[in-house]
């Protein structure tokens, strides 16, 4: 698993965009209009895939350790 933040190719109205997700990634329960999430947990490290669902699909992964450096830095700023 990578330990930064990636994008996968993005698709475009007629092609999907690459699916970087995980098969046994679970989907959670936080969603909107426009992305879904979800969460894949492999040994000790876990990782947050939003992907848009929109008009330019796409695929965000995050790393946890990644995502708790974002968090950390807005606290501090």
């Amino acid at each position: 698993m990578k330990r930064t933040i990636y994008e996968g190719a993005r698709g475009s109205s007629r092609i999907p965009a690459r699916n970087i997700i995980p098969p046994d990634a679970k989907k959670i329960a936080f969603e909107t209009r426009s992305y879904e999430f979800y969460i894949c947990q492999r040994d000790d490290h876990v990782t947050i895939y939003v992907q848009t669902t929109d008009y330019h699909p796409g695929i965000l992964a995050i790393p946890l350790e990644k995502l708790i450096e974002f968090v950390r830095y807005a606290q501090i700023n």
